[in-house]
């Protein structure tokens, strides 16, 4: 190994970055998490956030954060519903894929936590159960789980980066299913308002 291996810290002369870019890829995913969740939660909590007035980027980062956290019960499903109705006016094709878009990069705080708990995993009532069920079923059951509406899919994101489910993967899954799941549920907002602002 010459010097410039040595100094980059790497057996066959490869950059850092290069040859640890999964690690460098989670760290960066995860500090844009944590800057979104921080950005959102002062926003919402100093009464800044209107939906109404910001329109598609509000309905990223409501269901950003409805997704990414657990503590704050930011709810998710009622910023699609409120973004896709007459109420604020805003596409409910977009609004779903939007939405879809930011609850697929917020259940990374899950799969995040599975790869760096691995260990603390393995003593947990449910872990063997969930974790056979994605062994089996993979990307199926990380999408049946992501297009039903449930807090519960933050143990399958842990699991799946517990046993090293691909990242690029379950971001894309998670995200077709959770898009499905918003667009419908804007739709149904949509018509079921209309319909009974016409009954009133």
């Amino acid at each position: 190994m010459d010097l410039l291996g040595r100094a980059r810290g790497d057996k066959d002369g490869r950059p850092w970055v290069v040859s640890h870019h999964k690690a460098v890829f989670r760290a960066v995913v995860a500090l844009v998490v944590g800057g979104f969740i921080v950005l959102g939660l002062v926003l919402w909590l100093t009464g800044r956030f209107e939906l109404e007035t910001v329109g598609y980027p509000g309905i990223w980062v409501f269901s950003f954060i409805s997704s990414a956290s657990i503590i704050v019960p930011v709810p998710g499903i009622a910023t699609v519903c409120l973004g896709a109705s007459d109420l604020v006016g805003l596409n409910p094709i977009l609004v779903g894929v939007i939405a879809g878009s930011a609850e697929a990069l917020g259940e990374l705080t899950g799969y995040l936590a599975g790869v760096g708990g691995r260990d603390a995993l393995s003593g947990r009532r449910w872990y063997p159960r969930v974790k056979g069920w994605l062994v089996r079923h993979g990307s199926k059951i990380i999408f049946l789980m992501a297009i039903i509406p449930n807090p519960t899919f933050d143990i399958l994101g842990i699991a799946a980066g517990s046993i090293g489910f691909p990242l690029r993967r379950f971001l894309l899954v998670t995200f077709l299913a959770k898009s499905i799941k918003s667009v419908g549920i804007g739709y149904a907002c949509f018509y079921s308002i209309a319909w009974l602002e016409r009954l009133i």
